[in-house]
């Protein structure tokens, strides 16, 4: 047995003794339970960080830490000298499923190494053979998608839309039509959604839903229609929304293939779908209907990026006022307080947080919320 497979089935083995479910052990550790299944599967290396957390949550006095160390190398700085053609996408797919590992902060600590090896990869690809020429600029736009990804969660949308106009037009070298539906649809669409600019959103998620349709890979195709309700949510353009809510459930439960999507399409799923669709309820000016919404997120999830399960169960909490449960939102967000204690969040989660106090201070009575507002405002000073 591997070290890995070793490691994999001791955890499994504390998990099972516990008591706890795969979902139910990663809302202790801010990752999905899908990703601990793969690690007990030895499918998936964790992150050192990642071992550090389960050791702690299954006070293992650092058993679990020893077990790792026997298969997990030492981080080491990247130099493109390192790379040649024949090593280099592995490399770089190594790199992006290290950072992904990191969801739960992005890993804006590793975004320089990420662009140092997006520059030696570009660079290796065009000496590449015409056997490795797609797979090379299929990484690169990969890469290139999730350092956007990180440029927005962080602030910097100007920075996101550049990279991912690089992400595109690489991803076209590769002919990966799922890729550009992706960089299109759940990438640029929403990232103009969520920063005031639905219209922009909708005309983007409907390019890239032919994008997704041509690439014939269902899930995706659900995504990517999510992706354009969203919009039409913000632009309070409910039957469109429907619609496309309706068009992304169909394709869901109709997609068959799911050993074979590709990692980065792991992050949408029936959890998400009801977590967007509360969204967009919430946004319609429905908030009893998006509670329920966001309750079955809740009870089906954890979502796949820890970010996504902290805005939703925010965004239930300012349904419960808007619906006039107080005592229900004061829960939720306590409970929200409590999950994203010990993680750090990124300046667009923040933001939810700041929309959630804003929203106490008008539907709630002072009297009763003090104590929980005054955790709230505590929480986004520290990590303001």
């Amino acid at each position: 047995m591997s070290a890995a497979a070793a490691f994999g089935a001791e955890l499994r083995d504390r998990r099972v003794r516990a008591g706890w479910s795969l979902p139910e052990l990663g809302r202790q550790v801010f990752v999905s339970g899908a990703l601990l299944g793969r690690i007990e599967k030895a499918e998936r290396r964790p992150h050192p960080d990642l071992v550090q957390r389960l050791d702690e949550v299954f006070e293992a006095s650092g058993e679990l830490v020893r077990l790792a160390s026997a298969f997990l190398e030492p981080e080491r700085d990247l130099r493109s000298e390192d790379l040649t053609p024949d090593t280099a996408e592995e490399t770089l797919r190594t790199l992006i499923i290290d950072v992904r590992c990191h969801d739960h902060t992005m890993a804006a600590g590793q975004l320089q190494q990420v662009e140092r090896c997006i520059k030696a990869v570009e660079a290796l690809a065009a000496k590449a053979s015409v056997a490795q020429h797609a797979g090379l600029w299929r990484a690169v736009a990969e890469a290139q998608q999730l350092t956007a990804w990180i440029s927005f969660d962080h602030g910097y949308l100007r920075q996101a839309e550049t990279i991912l106009a690089r992400a595109r037009s690489n991803a076209e070298k590769a002919k990966a039509l799922d890729l550009v539906a992706y960089i299109g649809g759940p990438n640029s669409a929403f990232i103009h959604t969520w920063n005031g600019d639905p219209a922009r959103g909708v005309e983007l998620a409907y390019g890239a839903l032919a994008w997704a349709k041509r690439s014939g890979n269902r899930r995706l195709t659900a995504f990517v229609a999510t992706t354009a309700a969203r919009a039409h949510a913000k632009l309070n353009e409910a039957s469109l929304c429907q619609e496309m809510l309706a068009l992304a459930e169909t394709h869901l439960d109709q997609h068959q293939d799911e050993a074979n999507d590709p990692d980065w399409l792991t992050v949408f799923d029936h959890t998400a779908l009801a977590g967007h669709r509360g969204s967009c309820l919430l946004d319609l000016g429905n908030p009893h209907d998006a509670v329920e919404a966001l309750t079955e997120q809740q009870s089906t999830g954890p979502a796949t990026f820890v970010r996504n399960n902290l805005i939703w169960q925010l965004e239930r909490s300012i349904a419960d006022l808007q619906t006039g449960e107080v005592d229900a939102a004061m829960s939720a967000i306590e409970r929200t307080l409590t999950y994203a204690s010990g993680t750090p969040v990124t300046p667009r989660v923040l933001q939810v947080f700041r929309t959630t106090d804003r929203a106490l201070s008008v539907t709630a009575d002072e009297s009763t919320t003090a104590v929980t507002r005054g955790r709230l405002q505590g929480f986004i000073a520290a990590n303001g």
